[in-house]
């Protein structure tokens, strides 16, 4: 627990700390890892010294709006990359080069645990990282200053390396903070992540770590039981505009459900979703036949497919890749949300899923429809507005019966429950927890 009577970061107006941020999915790259730490980054830079230290492609492109308030950006060009993923220039699901099968998605899942060991690479592309810059970089931040907060972010591995490194070389100069925004070992999409061998890794990376930062209440559990009680639960979440409004309730003449996100084999399918879908057709065709999925996101030629061969292009309206603002404009055109949190074999495995996606679909005023375990560590959240609601993965025809239902009645959410949740995974709130959890730390140290 952080103590409450912890002495304040700062005094009199200066900024007493110097705080260095290792997140190599850059805040110009448009996916989830990229948010996290551009967040953090922009509102401890309001009374603190902050650098956020990322990769960049040689051109430093931007695919996304990104503000880092105060922050210092230091960017190292990547030494190596198959191709940028960031770079679509086709929509087109009938592109091959877009197509990757899930054969391969599996593939890549289980080499990437194995690879991260040796070499500094991460996901996205086939991105080789520059490590010898990184070391540069951070040494002359820490060097220079009596106190560093060092905050590293997996993945990839070796921002554990470098945090590990810097605490053992600056032992009393360098509070390191190992932030874990993903499991480091049995991970849900990976089979080699299951051996001990990941764990003891972790667990002997983690030995000189001040503390952890985990995002979700299960892995909170599972790196305590490793760690003790430098583990901290410091999710992820949201910041913009909320959009929390009653919308207009219209005539029955249409439902628009939508998903925004992505999809990986087993862990997280539409297949579930789609068999819904059948089910609705089959019970209430006066439904179905008003009835629009609206998809956008990387995995449009895997939807494009499925929908095809389930004879269901007519409800289709694919809009491809798009940018996080295109995203968020067809997330408005919803009647209902989909999210599909966890859809594999084992339920324990997905309880505590929480796609960066559904802190965006709570930051709105629309009812969310949720595929997951049915002790999901959000479910009480989510249902809180008295609209929403979760169903495992087996259960089509309730799902096919709460869609019929919502096409119906067109319920409203409960406005201000919704507020109360939105407003505690707020970045800007997040911060001061994490403020809360430093402030705890160097009270230790």
């Amino acid at each position: 627990m952080v103590e409450k009577a912890a002495k304040p970061l700062k005094k009199g107006g200066q900024k007493l700390v110097k705080i260095a941020i290792v997140a190599p999915y850059s805040p110009r790259w448009n996916n989830i890892a990229s948010v996290r730490w551009e967040k953090f980054a922009k509102y401890l830079s309001k009374d603190h010294s902050v650098y956020l230290i990322t990769s960049c492609f040689p051109d430093r492109r931007s695919f996304r709006e990104f503000n880092l308030g105060n922050a210092n950006l230091v960017e190292i060009p990547l030494k190596y990359f198959k191709h940028n993923p960031y770079s679509r220039h086709s929509n087109d699901p009938s592109t091959e080069t877009q197509v990757i099968s899930g054969a391969i998605r599996k593939i890549k899942a289980e080499l990437r645990p194995i690879l991260e060991k040796f070499l500094p690479v991460s996901s996205g592309g086939v991105l080789l990282h520059d490590y010898g810059a990184y070391f540069v970089e951070l040494d002359k931040i820490i060097s220079s200053s009596e106190r560093t907060i060092l905050i590293t972010t997996y993945d990839p591995w070796f921002s554990l390396r470098l945090g590990n490194y810097f605490k053992r070389r600056y032992p009393n100069r360098v509070i390191w903070f190992a932030d874990f925004r993903d499991p480091s070992f049995d991970i849900a999409e990976s089979v080699v992540t299951k051996l001990n061998l990941y764990k003891y890794l972790t667990k002997r990376i983690l030995t000189v770590a001040d503390g952890i930062l985990v995002v979700t209440k299960q892995m909170l559990e599972t790196y305590q039981r490793m760690c003790g009680q430098k583990v901290f639960f410091l999710p992820n979440g949201y910041d913009g505009q909320f959009s929390l409004r009653i919308d207009s309730q219209g005539q029955n003449e249409s439902l628009k459900i939508v998903y925004t996100g992505s999809f990986y084999p087993k862990t997280r399918e539409i297949t579930w979703f789609i068999h819904a879908l059948l089910k609705l057709k089959q019970k209430e065709d006066s439904v179905f036949s008003k009835l629009k999925f609206i998809y956008a996101g990387k995995d449009f030629a895997y939807v494009q497919r499925l929908f095809e061969r389930f004879s269901l292009l007519d409800l289709l309206e694919n809009h491809g890749f798009v940018s996080r603002d295109e995203a968020l404009n067809v997330q408005n055109k919803a009647d209902l949300l989909l999210l599909i949190a966890y859809t594999g074999d084992d339920p324990e495995e997905g309880i505590s899923v929480r796609t960066g996606k559904v802190y965006e679909y709570l930051a709105t005023g629309k009812p969310i429809l949720t595929i997951a375990p049915k002790n999901w560590e959000m479910r009480e959240e989510l249902e809180s507005d008295g609209v929403s609601r979760v169903f495992e993965r087996s259960e089509s025809e309730e799902i096919a019966n709460y869609i019929a239902w919502f096409f119906e009645e067109r319920r409203q959410i409960d406005l201000k429950r919704r507020e109360e949740v939105v407003r505690q995974y707020l970045y800007e709130n997040l911060s001061k927890r994490l403020e809360e959890i430093i402030q705890a730390v160097l009270r230790r140290a």
